[in-house]
């Protein structure tokens, strides 16, 4: 008999069991990003509202967190609500079934350049949950359809060498001439990505890291596209710049400069007149050789060129190919 009275107990528990993991399963609603992937094609650069889905109705009011793991945060964008501790914390009220967030792209440092960025939910609050994988990632990507005119602003962010870049320099419209290489083919520009930025840069190390014997000189110039200051009142440059080690190449000459020309065509880099921009080569001077701290050189008055069409140059010389050869990094070069 004792066992006839133990199975209806038995069956009494194990139906409680499974109607309380119901009713758990039931409170909790499961979030995800409404698409994986979003793509916005645009000449305006108006925010954009990036949503998620939640099934069932939220039955309290919660939150989603989630990174946005590239440097570009306050650069190419904000979002409402902002960033705080590295993360977004989006609100989801009581019986909700979406929430959103809006994506504010920064003009300034979008320019003319498309941009991805990847977003993610880290964590969720009470009676929210996500999936391990589905619907936890978004891929945003802008196709940026602003032009930009003949007239300023000038910019070159140097988009080429960015994440959605083929990594061919020159940039479009842009020249490298290597008057001089060294016999390791080291002594020009290159793409560089390093301290939130994306530039070009110069290092002609020996393979080996070695110092090579005797002279191994080499120069590289980039220089813009024609620039029209016709239209400007008061046209400014500035660029961000910095410099690892101090290596002129005699008590003369330094390893870097900017010049300006107003005669370049595109083809007589030899005849054209150059002349050095002093501003810009003190700005350069001024930063820091023992440490990587590329910074901005502020607005450098181009009244001098007013109504002209300029072309800068931007040079690079290394005495050797040894690795301790001053090596620059160059970004953001507007003329406004």
């Amino acid at each position: 008999m004792r066992v006839f009275q133990i199975k209806p107990i038995l069956f009494i528990l194990l139906s409680l069991t499974l109607l309380t993991s119901c009713s758990d399963d039931d409170s909790v609603a499961l979030v995800s990003f409404s698409s994986p992937d979003l793509e916005v094609v645009t000449d305006t650069l108006q925010p954009v509202t990036i949503n998620f889905d939640i099934s069932p109705a939220s039955t309290q009011a919660s939150n989603i967190r989630i990174i946005a793991p590239q440097n570009t945060y306050g650069n190419l964008f904000t979002t409402e609500p902002p960033l705080s501790g590295g993360e977004i914390n989006i609100p989801v009220t009581t019986g909700a079934t979406s929430a959103s967030f809006e994506m504010i792209l920064i003009e300034e440092g979008i320019r003319f350049d498309d941009f991805a960025q990847e977003f993610e939910i880290i964590a969720v609050g009470p009676g929210l949950a996500t999936n391990e994988f589905d619907g936890r990632y978004l891929s945003f990507n802008l196709v940026n359809e602003r032009v930009q005119e003949d007239d300023l602003p000038f910019i070159e962010n140097f988009g080429v060498c960015g994440p959605n870049g083929s990594f061919e320099l020159p940039p479009d419209g842009w020249t490298i001439i290597d008057v001089v290489q060294n016999s390791f083919g080291t002594g020009g520009f290159f793409c560089y990505t390093g301290q939130g930025v994306t530039g070009v840069g110069t290092n002609p190390f020996t393979p080996a890291g070695e110092a090579t014997s005797g002279d191994d000189y080499s120069e590289a110039w980039l220089i813009s596209p024609p620039i029209s200051l016709g239209g400007a009142e008061d046209p400014n440059l500035s660029f961000n710049f910095d410099r690892r080690f101090d290596a002129p190449i005699d008590e003369n000459t330094l390893a870097y400069g900017l010049q300006i020309s107003t005669d370049y065509d595109g083809t007589n880099f030899e005849t054209a007149n150059w002349e050095v921009f002093q501003p810009a080569v003190d700005e350069m001077m001024a930063n820091n050789p023992g440490s990587d701290d590329i910074g901005n050189t502020g607005e450098l008055s181009l009244a001098q060129y007013a109504g002209e069409d300029i072309s800068i140059a931007f040079i690079y010389r290394a005495a050797d190919a040894y690795f301790l050869a001053t090596s620059i990094r160059i970004s953001d070069v507007v003329v406004e």
